[in-house]
């Protein structure tokens, strides 16, 4: 799998969670030294220190390089890639099975589609709203996806040649670049393996549940409106 994976993580002041993702990236089947590229965006607490010193203890093909938002720390890693298949990854992601990138990469190995994500499992303390809110954004990403496609940042891998054709994230996006570039994929080309990774509920603490599904609902009211995902929405404050 090496030879035909790179392994893409944006990250910034994730000294809390990018140990925990890099350790089950390695307990992933079939990916031994996949190439793996950091892209930090200036951290000012320890994550680039965590991870040099685990890429030193496990001998990892990894290498760190200065990014900036997500759009274009992603982009950056692309460019750097030397194989014909990238997984973009978010910096606090596990997975619920051992063989979940090795599932997806197989999807796109049969060339019948461009592009394979997934949905989130909640994983953390007990929240019901947290639990609610996974739930639901499950299934309204699978029932839009033959329509209107949506890889979350969290898990997305996609075929170079198509991440080229479609010029890559949008790297004015303030927010939601994962969703402007993923629905430009034919829908035909486009799955959803579900339940694959975990993520907590962190960001529904940070900005709050009521100020999360208002920014859900004023994104996709603004959908056909490129202009609205340039002006800064305070996601990334």
């Amino acid at each position: 799998m090496q030879k035909l994976l790179t392994i893409v993580i944006p990250c910034k002041n994730e000294e809390k969670y990018i140990a925990r993702t890099l350790y089950a990236i390695m307990t992933q089947k079939a990916i031994d030294k996949t190439k793996i590229i950091i892209a930090d965006a200036y951290s000012t607490d320890n994550t680039v220190r965590i991870v040099n010193n685990i890429k030193n203890k496990f001998n990892l093909d990894l290498d760190v390089v200065i990014g900036g938002l997500p759009a274009v720390g992603r982009n950056l890693g692309a460019k750097l890639a030397e194989t014909p298949y990238i997984l973009f990854l978010d910096a606090d992601v596990t997975f619920t099975k051992p063989n979940a990138i090795k599932k997806a990469l197989r999807a796109l190995t049969s060339h019948r589609y461009d592009m394979v994500s997934t949905t989130p499992v909640y994983l953390g303390e007990k929240d019901w709203k947290a639990s609610f809110m996974f739930w639901i954004n499950k299934w309204i990403t699978i029932a839009l996806s033959h329509k209107e496609p949506f890889a979350i940042g969290g898990f997305t891998m996609v075929c170079k040649n198509s991440f080229i054709n479609l010029g890559g994230y949008d790297e004015k996006a303030t927010q939601s670049e994962d969703w402007l570039f993923s629905k430009q994929v034919d829908p035909k080309k486009f799955l959803i393996i579900p339940d694959l990774m975990t993520q907590d509920n962190r960001r529904f603490k940070k900005y709050g549940y009521w100020s999360m599904i208002k920014l859900v609902w004023r994104n996709w009211r603004n959908k056909n409106n490129i202009d609205y995902f340039y002006k800064d929405q305070g996601y990334w404050c």
